[in-house]
């Protein structure tokens, strides 16, 4: 019985000399944890931006790619004119994309195109003249369309790409709820229906985008252009390349008032910023130099608001890497952190480790992660290293840890 006892016993006791080991060696080693918080702001130092709205209508104004400087007014669905014809081109230039230097097809006009043109120079409205026959390309019918203003180019523009006006219309009530466009209805290609409506930020989302496209860029850039049988014709904006607009699309009725969007522009560095805004529902005897004016000095304000802003330099030590087997280690960004805004613009980080084999050591200057900052609405992503090495966990460690 004694010897059975001794027996037990000296299993039990061989059990722990070699069972605890084991199990110590095979107990998954925990990775190094990373507490990341970089010594940021919550908001871009500085005076908040001043913006001088216009005291009637609505009004919204953007950093393209920066963030909102907000907007003015009900923000409620309005007529909004001609400027109805930026979603016209858009669509144009979506079906039949042009290369800077393209003309495109030629559309050939017909007697129904010339009946649409005097029908609608009959009625007051902004027309280009067309002769039967006259052969125009999509360059042609798009400058006629967005620089004085041709209703009857958007007419012909509508049945070119669908077939019918009906048809282009469903398209583009289509796109704008694909966009977002939640507060936009089109009613016709052109504006002159008071039942095309919409708000100065849905307007403003869709001017940035087609501002994206260098020929739509070009062609609401433009003075003047020359047209087949119009001759010269010249932009609505009036104040396109004075020294702060460098494209606009008007629209002016009398139940829209005066409209206006926009872009201008600020380099800063060796990057390009368009402020892009929208004025609706501007009055009073002549309502259209409202709308313009008032774009000017929106464009203004937010060109003397923008900055560039160093958040983080290379080697900043922004967290902490601790191991349970070593001393801790600073991380540190391994490149700086340039963003561009204005004072009171929200700035948030989050932080991504890397997945690390545990039984390796962490070399000085060793990716660890990544660092990711948000700046209204810039995202910029810096890699995250160790400063000093982090030694593998020793075998003596892992046999005593508890």
């Amino acid at each position: 019985m004694r010897s059975l006892r001794g027996f037990v016993i000296a299993i039990v006791i061989a059990i722990i000399v070699i069972g605890v080991p084991v199990l110590q060696l095979v107990r998954p080693i925990p990775q190094a944890a990373s507490d990341v918080a970089a010594p940021l702001p919550r908001a871009i130092p500085g005076e908040k931006p001043v913006i001088h709205w216009p005291s009637q209508g609505e009004a919204a104004l953007m950093a393209d790619g920066v963030g909102s400087f907000g907007s003015s007014g009900p923000q409620v669905p309005v007529p909004i004119a001609s400027v109805t014809k930026v979603m016209t081109a858009y669509l144009v230039l979506q079906k039949h994309p042009l290369q800077l230097g393209q003309q495109g097809p030629s559309i050939t006009i017909t007697p129904d195109d010339v009946k649409v043109y005097e029908r609608d120079k009959a009625l007051g409205q902004s027309v280009v003249k067309v002769a039967a026959g006259e052969q125009i390309t999509e360059y042609q019918a798009l400058e006629g369309l967005l620089l004085p203003s041709g209703n009857n180019m958007g007419t012909l523009l509508a049945k070119w790409c669908d077939g019918s006006v009906q048809a282009f219309v469903q398209e583009m009530n289509a796109t704008a709820k694909r966009l977002g466009m939640t507060e936009t209805h089109y009613a016709d290609p052109t504006g002159y229906s008071p039942a095309s409506q919409s708000d100065a930020v849905d307007q403003m989302k869709l001017f940035a985008l087609a501002m994206q496209n260098p020929v739509f860029r070009q062609i609401v850039g433009e003075a003047q252009a020359e047209l087949p049988v119009a001759g010269l014709v010249y932009n609505v904006d009036s104040v396109v390349g004075h020294g702060t607009i460098i494209g606009g699309k008007t629209g002016s009725t009398l139940e829209a008032g005066g409209c206006f969007v926009f872009a201008a522009r600020k380099v800063i560095g060796n990057r390009e910023v368009l402020i892009i805004g929208a004025v609706l529902g501007q009055k009073g005897p002549q309502p259209l130099a409202e709308a313009l004016t008032a774009a000017v000095a929106m464009s203004q304000d937010a060109q003397k608001a923008l900055r560039s802003v160093q958040l983080v330099s290379a080697g900043q030590t922004v967290g902490t890497l601790s191991a349970p087997w070593a001393k801790p280690v600073s991380l540190v960004a391994t490149e700086p952190v340039q963003v561009i805004g204005w004072g009171g613009l929200p700035v948030q980080q989050t932080y991504r480790a890397d997945v690390l084999d545990p039984k390796k050591p962490i070399a000085a200057d060793q990716v660890v992660g990544q660092l990711q900052i948000q700046v209204g609405a810039q995202t910029v992503r810096v890699p995250v290293a160790a400063a000093s090495s982090v030694p593998a966990p020793t075998l003596s460690w892992r046999m005593k840890r508890l």
